[in-house]
């Protein structure tokens, strides 16, 4: 089974490829840096549009005759009202949030179309509840939903299986700014009705059963993985 997990040298990319590395598949790596993953080989890969999203997939074509599975771990953490966003950063937001997920869709299936496949993007809880300061992300991952759900009708067909998961806050590298703010991290906690954040290890161990044959049935669904964030609230 060929795995392709792009930018797996994130947080949530490096678990997910920890979690599966006992599941004798064949994962293919991505990352911004030259080196290895958890011992693995990594193509050094940048996302730079759709041409780059092009270069890569036929790099992995020249290799492979199929992909079995992909995961996209592309994404970024944008905090700013929307008369504070400036269109470069708006622009860059949906490039690496929405447009980098429909570009890598795009060139997945012709690899899945013979035998099927799955793949997986990555949601926020701003796409589902309406969280200050989150109009530039909440657009970006609210499009990524409407994009699985749509790519999971039309590849049904085929045995192709898409499926998100909407995440609340995650401790990473691209979180650092909050999670180091000992005053910003307890207002986060607090946010999340289990009164803590998540780990990449606990969206691994959801993400990998998904990305497996073990969730064949479940396609086109956009799973809250966000300690209650988007669906509780507590009452004092």
């Amino acid at each position: 089974m060929n795995i392709l997990i792009i930018n797996a040298s994130g947080c949530t990319g490096s678990a997910i490829v920890k979690e599966l590395s006992g599941s004798e598949s064949n994962l293919i790596l991505t990352s911004g840096s030259s080196g290895s993953i958890d011992g693995l080989d990594a193509i050094q890969w940048r996302y730079e549009g759709e041409d780059s999203v092009e270069s890569l997939f036929n790099d992995v074509k020249s290799k492979h005759d199929e992909i079995h599975a992909v995961v996209n771990c592309l994404g970024s953490i944008f905090l700013k009202p929307a008369h504070l966003t400036k269109k470069e950063d708006f622009d860059s937001v949906l490039d690496l949030n929405l447009r980098s997920s429909f570009f890598i869709l795009k060139n997945s299936i012709p690899l899945m179309r013979k035998n099927g496949g799955s793949l997986l993007f990555f949601s926020s809880a701003a796409a589902n509840i309406g969280l200050s300061n989150h109009e530039a992300i909440a657009a970006a991952k609210g499009g990524l939903e409407g994009l699985v759900k749509s790519a999971a009708a039309t590849y049904a067909k085929n045995n192709i299986r898409v499926n998100a998961l909407a995440l609340g806050l995650v401790e990473s590298n691209l979180s650092k700014g909050i999670v180091s703010n000992p005053a910003a991290l307890e207002v986060s906690k607090k946010m999340h009705s289990i009164g803590k954040i998540g780990s990449p290890e606990i969206i691994a161990k959801f993400a990998t059963p998904l990305i497996l044959d073990s969730s064949s049935w479940i396609t086109g669904s956009i799973i809250n993985i966000d300690g209650g964030l988007s669906t509780t609230k507590l009452v004092s």
